[in-house]
């Protein structure tokens, strides 16, 4: 058998842990995973509808985010996006990155009442640490929604 050589190392583990009387800093070693659920009921929303869905805290890595219709969304299309609760226009600090209805998942109809997962890719911020507390929004686009219930989750840690 051939002998494993560490050849580098991750950002996390270059930084070192902290001792174990320290605070563990989030994702980093043995962190909990946290979930925030949400319901949107549909009635006739036009496009443009934005909702916040959640509220997460300050320092919340954002793993991803899980979306289920009871029905397809047909010609209407959703993006899932992220607002600064503090409503200044940015996510982040002062003038830095600003709101966006498609952080996570650009506009597209959801065609199945399966699971669909948003923030899953390095293109969708998958692991966005929040600077702020912030709302994970849905905005509807192209055409109303229909009558129908939109359920889901974030996964996210904290500590």
């Amino acid at each position: 058998m051939a002998q494993t050589v560490i050849d580098s190392y991750s950002a996390e583990l270059t930084q070192g842990l902290p001792p174990l009387y320290a605070p563990v800093k989030t994702t980093q070693l043995q962190g909990r995973v946290r979930i925030a659920t949400f319901t949107r009921q549909y009635v006739t929303e036009a496009a443009g509808d934005d909702t916040a869905l959640v509220v997460l805290p300050k320092g919340a890595k954002i793993l991803n985010i899980h979306l289920q219709l009871s029905a397809s969304s047909g010609a209407a299309t959703l993006a899932v996006g992220i607002a600064g609760k503090d409503k200044t226009g940015f996510i982040d600090g002062p003038g830095t990155i600003s709101d966006s209805n498609a952080f996570f998942r650009a506009a597209a109809a959801l065609t199945v009442t399966t699971d669909t997962v948003c923030g899953d890719t390095q293109a969708l911020n998958t692991m966005y640490e929040t600077l702020k507390e912030v709302w994970i929004t849905i905005t509807t686009a192209a055409a109303a929604m229909a009558n129908q219930l939109l359920t889901g989750y974030v996964l996210y840690v904290v500590d």
